[in-house]
């Protein structure tokens, strides 16, 4: 069994993953760029194959380079979790002996018409698809069998909160008694991410010693929403900011007002530094939170509800410390690395056996 990883810049689940493989003695390696945020990590651990940067689904050189890499080091399961890596994939794996795994992270429509999802995801040269979350597997039961599915959460590993809280990292023009809410995505050009919503509800509270922190990218009209109404001098817009998640440790509550996303990382970020999560009823981001228990689900675009919600924590203190600690434990029993890890490792193994099989 022998894996080549495509992906341009890995997320930490990911990290985690390839070097917990390659430590079980799994002949794996990493094809990425130079300047990945993990690529020494990779280095370190002998599994990083350098590549050029690439955004097309049909990139040459990329093609050219993994067809190499099949012939010389004989990998034959390609994982490629990101669209172009697995148009390229498909391309280079033609007339090879090979299973190539996919994925899908976004409730974005599938359109059968439309000959570039025939490029990647819809390729019948994609033996498997990892789905992120539930929501995802059951719509994608739409273009495949679900034996050809694999439901299988990205994990995260509580541990890698200390990687970004040994530092205390203040957040300034904020007083010390603040209620902090804090929400962050890049949100330019993304509607859906749900800010103007999330600002219009810190308008509907008007009150002074609640705050919104807002850490990612922005359209202006967002800012001038912010800035025209009766929370503008309580609304923080910090922009994009590497390693955003050392701030969570400054915040009292998460939002994730989105109208649609996948599992997003930053949720569990926030669990994992024991803070309660307002969410909107969405596929895969509900799917982290149990309603009064670690968090309150609020109806999408509701930006009463999200107020209703954001006001509950700041004047009920000993629920919002309790949930914010089970939905801790909450992340740690039913999304850990580990767990993703196992899931992953024996599809590997399956894969391989079919391949041996035949």
């Amino acid at each position: 069994m022998r894996i080549l990883f495509i992906k341009s810049n890995p997320d930490r689940s990911e990290l985690d993953l390839l070097l917990k493989v390659n430590a079980q003695g799994i002949y794996i390696r990493i094809l990425t760029i130079e300047n990945s945020k993990y690529h020494k990590q990779f280095e370190e651990a002998g599994i990083f194959i350098s590549c050029k940067k690439y955004n097309s689904k049909f990139n040459w050189r990329l093609i050219n380079q993994i067809r190499t890499l099949i012939v010389k080091e004989g990998f034959n399961i390609l994982h490629a979790p990101q669209s172009s890596g697995l148009a390229n994939a498909i391309w280079a794996s033609y007339g090879k002996r090979v299973k190539i795994i996919g994925y899908r992270g976004t409730l974005a429509k599938i359109r059968r018409h439309d000959p570039t999802y025939w490029l990647g995801i819809l390729n019948p040269r994609v033996n498997k698809v990892i789905c992120v979350n539930k929501t995802i597997y059951d719509y994608m039961c739409n273009f495949y069998h679900p034996k050809d599915l694999l439901l299988n959460y990205k994990g995260y590993d509580i541990k890698w909160t200390d990687e970004f809280t040994k530092e205390i990292t203040i957040i300034d023009e904020i007083p010390e008694n603040a209620f902090i809410v804090m929400y962050i995505a890049s949100t330019k050009n993304r509607p859906f991410k749900g800010l103007d919503v999330l600002l219009e509800a810190m308008h509907h509270l008007n009150n002074p010693f609640i705050y919104l922190v807002f850490i990612g990218n922005y359209n202006k009209e967002s800012k001038f929403i912010a800035d025209n109404g009766t929370a503008a001098k309580t609304i923080h817009f910090m922009g994009s900011i590497p390693n955003a998640a050392k701030y969570l440790s400054q915040a009292d509550l998460f939002v994730l007002p989105s109208l649609r996303d996948g599992l997003p990382r930053v949720m569990k970020e926030a669990m994992a530094q024991e803070l309660p999560i307002v969410v909107t009823d969405i596929p895969g981001p509900s799917e982290l939170v149990v309603n009064n228990r670690t968090g309150i689900i609020v109806e999408p675009g509701n930006s009463i509800a999200i107020a209703e919600a954001i006001t509950y924590y700041f004047s009920h203190e000993k629920e919002r410390l309790d949930h914010g600690k089970q939905g801790k434990e909450y992340l740690i029993h039913n999304f850990s690395s580990s767990l993703f890890i196992e899931k992953t490792i024996n599809l590997y193994k399956q894969l391989n056996d079919e391949i041996v099989a035949n």
